[in-house]
């Protein structure tokens, strides 16, 4: 179960950082929506397949449940704001804002990446 949630994670960094800096550089287009929403799932995945994995072996670092449950939020507000942003893809304003909102996103999701992999490295 552990290979497992750390492969979906592995996978949501990939996906999401992906997302992240190609619709940065290109602009966002609907590709980049399915992107980001492969990169949400993944990471729910391993998020809950962590969480399993955690309460069956009895090690589960609170204060990282917090900080996976934030980030997790986080990166589905991210994911419909890129949402939004598309759909109204003509309103430079929106793009603006989902970019400039963007590295913020992602960098508090990538801080609750890092901790996880720490906690788990050390646990």
């Amino acid at each position: 179960m552990l290979l497992q949630a750390v492969i979906w994670m592995n996978l949501a960094l990939i996906f999401y950082t992906w997302a992240v800096f190609s619709a940065r550089k290109i602009g966002l287009f609907r590709k980049h929506l399915v992107l980001f929403g492969v990169g949400l799932l993944c990471d729910y995945l391993g998020t809950h397949l962590m969480l399993l994995y955690g309460l069956s072996t009895g090690v589960v670092p609170e204060w990282h449940i917090a900080i996976g449950i934030a980030s997790l939020s986080g990166m589905a507000f991210h994911f419909l704001l890129a949402s939004v942003a598309s759909l109204v893809s003509q309103a430079e304003s929106v793009n603006r804002i989902f970019h400039r909102v963007s590295l913020y996103i992602y960098s508090a999701w990538l801080i609750a990446f890092i901790t996880g992999s720490i906690a788990g490295i050390a646990g």
